[in-house]
């Protein structure tokens, strides 16, 4: 794996209008309020959800336009160099896949127009021949 590449986990379950998958964050987040795993599964997912909440930030735009109702179509990518984000991802994705989702781990190096960046993610408007 080259520090530059970006990972991305993302569900089969594609948006409309744009089609692209949805992240392992946003499956694991139903998941939990769906209270379906076994107990201690359930709560390391939270325990996972925290720790990313704390760790990871937030942007506060995801899109090109900085008007308050544009579209929030930008896409969140992990910096392969980030490990521990990248582990806490890894188990997320098992413990989504444990409640029925297909996880699938994409890469990249071209990830689109960035709108927000820091030592651990991207957050970008993908490319036609970006991964989603």
């Amino acid at each position: 794996m080259n520090d530059g590449d970006l990972i991305r986990f993302v569900t089969r379950t594609r948006h409309p209008p744009y089609g692209h998958r949805s992240g392992v964050v946003q499956v694991a987040h139903v998941l939990w309020r769906a209270n379906s795993l076994a107990a201690h599964e359930q709560a390391e997912l939270r325990a996972i959800l925290d720790w990313l909440n704390k760790h990871l930030a937030q942007p506060e735009r995801l899109s090109v336009s900085r008007h308050p109702r544009a579209d929030s179509t930008a896409l969140s990518w992990i910096r392969a160099s980030a490990q521990e984000h990248l582990n806490r991802l890894r188990r997320l994705a098992a413990l989504a896949e444990a409640g029925g989702s297909v996880i699938d781990e994409l890469r990249t190096t071209r990830p689109g127009y960035v709108v927000y960046e820091d030592a651990h993610q991207v957050v970008a408007l993908p490319f036609a021949d970006t991964p989603c």
